[in-house]
C-alpha cells in the first residue's frame, strides 16, 4: 500500500476537523431551537390555563365567590377538569429554567384549587340539601340563596345529620358562606330533637298502639309540641295518634256530662215532690173552717177568710142581750154584734131600748164597718 504523503494527511485532517466542527455547530443550533420551541410551548400552555381558569371563575356566584353560582351542576365541573387534562400535556424542558415555568407553574395550581374547591362545594350543597325536603323550585342553598325555614327531609336519621356536620361544620366561622353551612346544619338537629321531644310526649298518652291516658293536661302538651313539627309526615304520624286519644277525651266528657245531667235531674225532682208534699198539706186550726162553710162571725168578722160582715140591725124593734145577761133573740132577727156600751137613759131599767137607743147602736155599727174606714186595709170608697 502506497504510503500517503504529508500533504494528503494534512487535507484529510482538516476534513476531519471540519466534519466534527460542523457537527457540533449544528448540535448547538438544533438545541437553541429547542429550547425556543418549548419555550413557546410553555406560554401557550400557560395563555390556555388562565383561559381555562375563567372558566372555572365561572362556578362561583360573582357578588360572593364563596357560594356556587346558582344552578350549578355537577358535570360542568366534570368538563373543567377534562379540559385541564387536555391542556396539561407539556413535559419540562431540562434546558428551561424554574423561573421559565414559574407563570406556567402558577395557573396549573390556580385551575387546580379552584376546581377542587368547586367540587367540595358542590358535594357540600349536595349533602346539605339532602337534609331537607327539596322542590324543582325550593332547595336549602342553591347559590348564595339559602332558605332556613324547610322542613327536614322524611324519615331523616339523626346519624346522617351527625355525619354530615362532622364534614361540613367550621368552629369559629367568620365567612358568611362557613356560617351559612353551619346554621342549617343546627337546623336540621333542631328539627331532629323537636321531632323527638314530640314522641316522648305523645308516648304519654298514646303507646304501643293504644291510648294509655285521657289527661287533658298531658294531651295538650304532646298536642303543642307535635304542632312545632315541620315535616308533614311525621306530623302526621303523631297527630293521627292524638286524634284518638282526642276521641277517648270526648266520649269520657260525653258520658261524665251524661252522669251529671241525669244526677242534676234526679234532685230537681225530687226537690220538686217535697216542694209539692209540703203545699198540699192539711191547713191548721187556726184557719178557720174548710171547704165552702164560712167561719163564724165574731165582732163583724169571718174567719174563713178574714172578710167582714156589717152587723144587721135588729128587726121588728127587737133587741138581742149579752148572752150574760140572759137576752134572747127578738123578732127573729139575725144576731148582730153586740153595740158599744152605752148608758142607759131609757127602759127604765126593764130590759128595753128605746128608739133612741136603737138608731145610736145602729150609728154605732155604721162607723164600725172597716170597709168604710179610710185606714182600713178592706176600705171602700
Amino acid at each position: 500500500m502506497k504510503k500517503l504523503t504529508k500533504k494528503q494527511l494534512g487535507l484529510i485532517a482538516a476534513v476531519v476537523l471540519l466534519g466534527v466542527g460542523g457537527t457540533y455547530a449544528y448540535a448547538q443550533n438544533q438545541s437553541s431551537v429547542k429550547a425556543s420551541e418549548a419555550k413557546q410551548e410553555v406560554k401557550d400552555t400557560t395563555k390556555k390555563l388562565e383561559d381555562l381558569n375563567k372558566e372555572v371563575a365561572t362556578l362561583y356566584d360573582t357578588k360572593d365567590p364563596d357560594f356556587l353560582v346558582k344552578g350549578i351542576k355537577a358535570k360542568q365541573i366534570k368538563d373543567l377538569k377534562e379540559k385541564l387534562t387536555k391542556v396539561d400535556t407539556i413535559k419540562k424542558d431540562k434546558e428551561l429554567s424554574k423561573k421559565e415555568y414559574a407563570a406556567y407553574d402558577q395557573e396549573v395550581k390556580a385551575v387546580n384549587d379552584n376546581l377542587t374547591n368547586a367540587t367540595t362545594k358542590l358535594n357540600t350543597l349536595v349533602d346539605i340539601n339532602a337534609l331537607f325536603q327539596q322542590t324543582q323550585t325550593a332547595v336549602a342553598i342553591n347559590g348564595s340563596d339559602v332558605k332556613k325555614d324547610l322542613a327536614i327531609a322524611d324519615d331523616l336519621k339523626k346519624e346522617t345529620v351527625e355525619k354530615v356536620s362532622k364534614a361540613y361544620f367550621k368552629e369559629g366561622a367568620t365567612k358568611t358562606y362557613d356560617k351559612t353551612i353551619n346554621e342549617l346544619l343546627a337546623n336540621a338537629e333542631n328539627q331532629l330533637n323537636q321531632l323527638d321531644k314530640a314522641k316522648v310526649e305523645v308516648a304519654k298518652v298514646y303507646k304501643d298502639d293504644k291510648v294509655v291516658s285521657t289527661d287533658n293536661k298531658l294531651y295538650d302538651t304532646a298536642k303543642a309540641e307535635t304542632d312545632k313539627i315541620k315535616n308533614e309526615k311525621a306530623k302526621k304520624t303523631l297527630s293521627d295518634q292524638l286524634d284518638k286519644v282526642k276521641a277517648d277525651i270526648d266520649k269520657q266528657a260525653a258520658e261524665d256530662k251524661a252522669k251529671t245531667d241525669e244526677a242534676t235531674k234526679a234532685q230537681t225532682e225530687a226537690a220538686n215532690t217535697q216542694a209539692n208534699n209540703t203545699n198540699s198539706a192539711p191547713a191548721s186550726a187556726n184557719q178557720g173552717a174548710t171547704g165552702t162553710e164560712a167561719a163564724p162571725v165574731e165582732n163583724g168578722y169571718t174567719g174563713n177568710n178574714g172578710g167582714y160582715v156589717a152587723p144587721e140591725a135588729p128587726t121588728n124593734g127587737g133587741y138581742t142581750p149579752p148572752a150574760s145577761n140572759g137576752g134572747s133573740t127578738g123578732g127573729g132577727s139575725t144576731p148582730a154584734p153586740q153595740a158599744p156600751s152605752q148608758p142607759s137613759n131609757g127602759g127604765g131599767g126593764r130590759g128595753e131600748m128605746t128608739q133612741e137607743d136603737l138608731n145610736q147602736a145602729e150609728k154605732d155599727a155604721a162607723n164600725s164597718d172597716p170597709t168604710k174606714d179610710p185606714n182600713s186595709p178592706w176600705f171602700k170608697p
